[in-house]
């Protein structure tokens, strides 16, 4: 495993993390915390959840596998949220998370698990959520103040203007990252610790291989192998986020890291050959891949119909 400083949290990570958003059967509790110990024994020690990810278990299993991480030597970081942006929900959602995670204090909670507009970053400061954040850092309850978020780059940069973010989560990939370099930039600039999550694209990578296995640069690379080297390779992100439900799966992220990331004309040669497959794609099949696109959050129209050189009223 490769590490890195996460930006001004100044805490050291693993290149590759992982998230408990996309578990496929959550109420497996024992299975999905024996894949996070196998991550950690790998070397993977950064991992996010949320107080309603997998069916409100996610915390549970993450919980369950910290038990077992506390007796080992590779120090370890855990991010959590909530939906709520109210401080007294906040706050009684930050205690239940800190009970079923068995920490006494967590790298990051944030009410923030997924901004999908400006009003929702303005209601949290508004109605006191951020705020409470700040007091829990105070009394040392949580370390760091992130940011998970799904903007389009103009809109992420405001937000970095308005706040010193310690850590910022972003579903970005070799899909939509052509639309995210302005934020990425700003945020790196800023001195902020950047996740890149959904590496795969909410799965889309892998359900539409015939169009999108054209990322694949080197001999013998999988599509997988190629989106973790892709977000690997941009000097911008500390480490990328993927969801795992086996071993298997952890292995071949990781696997990414045993090649050299991409040069600047790689990246630009990925990109180049997407875009070709995608307008040798018929317009109806483009139409339908960018209607999937579009129902993700990562995704905003515009992005979603450019991408798929769509009419952007038609997805």
């Amino acid at each position: 495993m490769k590490y890195t400083v996460l930006g001004r949290a100044g805490i050291h990570v693993s290149r590759i993390s992982m998230g408990t958003h996309h578990l496929d059967d959550p109420s497996d509790i024992d299975r999905h915390a024996s894949n996070i110990l196998y991550a950690y024994e790998k070397g993977i020690n950064f991992f996010e959840s949320g107080a309603t990810y997998g069916d409100g278990n996610s915390e549970i299993i993450l919980g369950r596998a910290v038990r077992e991480m506390k007796k080992g030597k590779l120090p370890f970081y855990i991010m959590s949220k909530t939906h709520f942006g109210d401080h007294k929900t906040f706050r009684r959602d930050l205690e239940n998370s800190l009970k079923r995670l068995g920490v006494d204090s967590i790298d990051s909670f944030t009410c923030l698990w997924g901004v999908k507009s400006i009003c929702e970053w303005d209601g949290a400061k508004a109605f006191g959520a951020l705020a409470e954040m700040e007091k829990a850092r105070k009394e040392g309850l949580i370390r760091h103040i992130s940011i998970p978020a799904h903007l389009e780059s103009e809109e992420m940069q405001r937000l970095m203007q308005d706040y010193p973010f310690d850590i910022c989560e972003m579903g970005i990939n070799v899909l939509n990252s052509i639309y995210k370099m302005d934020w990425l930039k700003a945020a790196w600039k800023n001195g902020a610790g950047i996740l890149a999550m959904n590496p795969l694209a909410s799965g889309d990578l892998l359900r539409f291989q015939n169009i999108f296995s054209s990322i694949c640069l080197r001999e013998g690379q999988s599509v997988v192998q190629a989106a973790y080297t892709y977000g690997l390779s941009l000097p911008w992100i500390h480490s990328v986020l993927g969801a795992f439900n086996s071993p298997q799966q952890i292995d071949e992220a990781i696997s990414a890291l045993e090649q050299p990331p991409y040069s600047q004309e790689e990246l630009s040669e990925v990109q180049k050959r997407l875009r070709k497959s995608i307008a040798d794609c018929p317009y109806e099949e483009r139409l339908s891949v960018g209607r999937q696109l579009r129902s993700r959050a990562a995704f905003p129209r515009g992005e979603a119909a450019d991408l798929m050189q769509v009419y952007p009223l038609s997805i």
